[in-house]
């Protein structure tokens, strides 16, 4: 069973989100970075943006940020937390 990215809610990590080190999301690219100590911390794996930027910009257009947008892919049906 796979778990929750923690910016898109999408069930792509392979384990859970404390044991995948620098696990990327093929949904909407956000590398796991498990050093984070929250979700308004500025994410070194991740362009400098916070968790919670992450996910409005995934909201707003379907990538943890512009400039991951061209290697997303929408999730499989298996994928979605419903």
């Amino acid at each position: 069973m796979n778990h929750p990215c923690p910016c898109c809610g999408c069930l792509t990590f392979p384990v859970a989100q404390e044991e995948a080190i620098a696990y990327i999301c093929p949904v909407c690219y956000w590398e796991n970075d498990v050093f984070l100590g929250g979700p308004d911390e500025a994410s070194d794996e991740n362009h400098g943006i916070t968790l919670n930027k992450a996910r409005a910009n995934f909201q707003k257009f379907g990538a943890c940020c512009i400039e991951m947008l061209p290697y997303v892919r929408p999730p499989k049906q298996e994928e979605k937390n419903l």
